[in-house]
């Protein structure tokens, strides 16, 4: 490529100037050896400023093709655009006016209104789509060679654009489809995530060696000694041997390691007790829990690579979502889950250390009788209540499992933080949703629609990899309540779509953004499907919904009554399969992958209007106006 930019945006005059100069002064360090294309870009609020400008570029005799392209609106709420002298007019230089980079969908007619267009606009006009097109030199040439035949030698370009190039546009179409269908409420199984109840979230044991398994062991010891002494009684040897004493110092036994085992669960019920369930638990309270045996399974996991990965509440979601459970989904088996499991505090649950072990079953086996009943063995434990014993004895245990489980586990899932992920996903889908509706509804059908739809479902598992980001970050530093976490979660998902589509426009929709980790996207396309796409840009009618960059208050300064042109381009690899292209062949560019159409809709008569600067050479003015 030989076009040369030079960008006068945001410079004084004396800068302009400077900068001008050095380009064409033919004995600067900064000067090209040719400049056979020039591509000059200015603020159109600028120009009446750098109007002395363009007659020192013309009048250094170095540039042999020359083409304007002006950015932004015309200045103060004038209806007219001042041009310098030696722009547009009969014989001037071509101007491009881009009023609004960012465009609008519009189709050339008087009545037709603008739409927005969807996608991403580079922060920079040298990054624009048009400027990037202009570069290649044989679109650069037929843009001016169209424009010799316009009277006044000004237009309102717009682009229709396939393929690689056309990535914002599929980016944000594919993108909001895919949103769609992860924001849809849609069918799926409601209810708890059985993983995060308590019974198999919290994860809590009982030590071996710890106290209360020790009284456990030691209740169910001597229960077996009674029980083998009972039966034994029941044959000859044990007529003639009687070991009543035995079997009551069994039995009391069985009544002292009851009544430790339920001394402990009530202190630590009582102890341990976190009022209302809420805040964590002291140092001091988990230093008794453990030394009471009690653990948790997670304590002696290894710890997982990712923070987030620590939460049974991160590893719950993430399943769901990875599995195709949509936001609304997920957020309403949260709000399930968040009811299962409500902490109240340890000491709510007193009250049933008495159902489970009641203290006339204590008295009962502490005041067991010297002589125990005779005959049938199983009659006789029941009258000694050891069968009531073992019962009570199961009963405590499962019950400062339930509670350790529900009150005291570091794993468990607590409502407030369920309630923080839900918030979260909230705010997740509230950004998604704003994103979505940016996109400008209706695809368009055939090729670029089926391309769009395709790239939608390769877009998915990136998406929901976005959505766990959200999930993940709030989990490992948790807002102070539900209002701030949907805040924070919507500022960071705004952020990130708007990153990725960044990048995207840099590096095409195969690129995966840096936080969807080893995800691969299928974005290849086939040969045929590319020509496909491209033939079909190429047929686009001219007069139709394109992407036009201008505001929608410029529209009137647009003449749709006169000729539009759309000048149709296609990289030079293409020839052979566009060959007999209707409507002629397009031009085939030889550096760039560029395909589709740039449109020229020329300025009303009166609109664009040249002055002359204080450097008009003499003669020259009166020579190009004659």
């Amino acid at each position: 490529m030989t076009v040369e930019i030079l960008s006068l945006a945001g410079k004084s005059a004396a800068e302009a100037g400077v900068v001008a100069g050095e380009l064409v002064d033919i004995d600067s360090d900064a000067a090209p050896t040719r400049l056979d294309r020039l591509l000059v870009l200015d603020d159109t609020a600028q120009l009446g400023e750098h109007a002395d400008i363009y007659p020192q570029i013309e009048n250094s005799n170095r540039v042999e093709k020359l083409l304007c392209v002006t950015v932004g609106p015309r200045p103060d709420g004038s209806w007219k655009l001042d041009l310098p002298g030696n722009l547009g007019g009969n014989q001037g230089t071509p101007v491009l006016w881009v009023s609004r980079p960012a465009g609008i969908d519009w189709r050339v007619a008087k009545a037709a209104k603008a739409n927005k267009h969807p996608g991403y606009t580079p922060a920079t006009i040298e990054q624009h789509p048009l400027i990037r097109l202009l570069v290649i030199d044989e679109v650069f040439d037929e843009v001016l060679k169209v424009m010799e035949a316009f009277p006044h030698r000004t237009a309102s370009p717009g682009l229709w654009l396939a393929g690689s190039d056309d990535e914002t546009a599929t980016f944000a179409g594919a993108l909001a489809i895919a949103i769609r269908r992860i924001c849809d409420p849609g069918p799926g199984l409601d209810g708890a995530f059985q993983e995060l109840l308590p019974e198999r979230a919290g994860g809590a044991r009982l030590a071996d060696n710890g106290p209360l398994a020790r009284d456990l062991a030691r209740i169910s010891e001597s229960d077996r000694e009674v029980s083998r002494r009972l039966e034994g009684q029941g044959g000859l040897g044990g007529m003639l041997r009687r070991s009543d004493g035995d079997i009551q110092r069994h039995v009391v036994r069985v009544g002292e390691a009851l009544a430790s085992l339920r001394g402990w669960v009530d202190k630590l019920l009582q102890e341990a007790n976190l009022p209302g369930g809420l805040g964590e638990l002291e140092a001091r309270q988990r230093g008794l829990i453990r030394n009471a045996g009690v653990e948790f399974e997670a304590e002696a996991l290894p710890r997982p690579a990712s923070p987030a990965e620590e939460s049974l509440t991160y590893r719950a979601v993430a399943g769901a979502i990875r599995g195709g459970d949509s936001i609304p989904l997920a957020g309403r088996r949260l709000m399930a889950t968040e009811r299962e499991v409500v902490r109240h505090g340890s000491d709510q649950h007193r009250h049933k250390v008495a159902r489970a072990c009641p203290p006339e079953l204590l008295s009962q086996l502490a005041a067991a009788p010297q002589k125990p009943p005779r005959g049938d063995a199983v009659k006789a434990r029941h009258e000694l209540g050891l069968d009531a014993a073992a019962a009570a004895a199961q009963a405590l245990s499962a019950l400062i499992i339930d509670v350790a489980n529900r009150e005291w586990s570091p794993v468990g899932a607590t409502s407030r933080s369920l309630l923080l992920t839900r918030a979260a996903l909230d705010g997740t889908a509230k950004a998604l949703t704003e994103y979505a509706r940016t996109v400008a509804p209706g695809t368009r059908g055939g090729t670029r629609a089926a391309r769009i739809t395709r790239l939608s479902d390769t877009l998915l598992p990136v998406l929901r990899e976005l959505v766990l980001r959200q999930v993940a970050a709030e989990l490992t530093g948790p807002s102070t309540n539900g209002p701030e976490a949907l805040r924070a979660a919507h500022g960071r998902t705004a952020a990130m779509l708007a990153s990725w589509a960044a990048h995207v426009q840099a590096n095409g929709v195969t690129a995966l953004p840096a936080w969807a980790g080893d995800l691969a996207v299928d974005g290849a396309y086939s040969i045929e499907e590319e020509v496909a796409t491209i033939r079909e840009a190429l047929l686009y009618p001219i007069l139709d919904e394109m992407w036009q960059l201008c505001a929608p208050g410029d529209l009137s300064a647009l003449d749709v009554d006169a000729q539009t042109v759309s000048i149709r381009f296609a990289s030079r690899l293409m020839e052979r399969a566009l060959a007999g292209l209707a409507g002629g062949e397009p031009v085939l560019t030889s550096s760039g992958k560029f395909a589709g159409q740039l449109r020229l809709v020329q300025l009303r008569a009166g609109v664009a209007e040249s002055t002359w600067g204080t450097t008009d050479p003499a003669g020259t003015r009166a020579a190009m106006e004659s």
